[in-house]
């Protein structure tokens, strides 16, 4: 997968979003167009310019990736072996076989890379749920700090509206937390001294002190966002 993939903040929400399935898609469609045509009797250039229009479709995304993998990376893949195979099959004539071997391979790439950019967006989105800052509270003084220098034990401060920072335990206030967005549960929660907080859940009514469980490191959130990437790289 290039970098450029890597780096892409824009994942699409709906299948043909997706440029790598629209190409796809034009690829199979011209495949069977040809199909059609030379079956109905149909001859000529045109049938194999068609054939060699699909084919480029289809080669279009991987073939790019080929060159990168081997010029930055100097490793030979599978995308290098497909594209081979797909020109040498046109080179020999046999443009229709290209066609139909340059669509299935495009459209399981396709397919790949959409669900992983399904994914590296669901990510963000986990991610997005924790604030940046939160406000720690020392000898009742508040200040505040990056969530990632928050640790174990330290008091902080949640106000109506905010996002839990880490899981913790309620040591004063109370109010109603919504975890719809971590748990599923589509009810707000009410909390009270005791009660536990989950990173990444919305405080909706009152303030809350709570006494840090986890850093931001290994919370809840984070354990989830862990387990979503090793599903993806699976």
């Amino acid at each position: 997968m290039s970098d450029d993939r890597d780096n892409d903040t824009d994942a699409p929400t709906h299948l043909w979003e997706s440029r790598e399935v629209r190409w796809s898609a034009l690829s199979g469609l011209l495949l069977a167009v040809g199909f059609v045509a030379e079956r109905f009797g149909a001859e000529g250039w045109w049938i194999t310019a068609i054939y060699v229009a699909s084919t480029l479709a289809g080669v279009r995304f991987f073939a790019w990736e080929a060159i990168e993998e081997v010029v930055r990376e100097r490793e030979i893949g599978i995308e290098l072996l497909m594209t081979v195979a797909a020109f040498t099959a046109g080179g020999l004539g046999l443009w229709e076989e290209a066609a139909a071997l340059a669509f299935l391979y495009s459209i399981s790439e396709a397919l790949e890379e959409f669900t992983e950019d399904r994914t590296r967006g669901a990510i963000r989105a986990l991610m997005d749920l924790t604030p940046k800052r939160v406000s720690r509270l020392i000898d009742g003084r508040e200040e505040e700090i990056d969530l990632a220098e928050l640790r174990v034990g330290d008091r902080f401060l949640v106000r109506p509206g905010e996002g839990v920072a880490t899981d913790g335990i309620v040591v004063e206030g109370r109010s109603a937390i919504n975890e719809a967005a971590v748990t599923g549960e589509s009810v707000p929660i009410e909390k009270s001294p005791g009660s536990k907080v989950i990173a990444g859940t919305l405080n909706t009514t009152g303030a809350l002190v709570a006494e840090a469980t986890a850093t931001a490191e290994d919370n809840t959130l984070a354990k989830i966002v862990h387990l979503v990437t090793e599903a993806q790289e699976e």
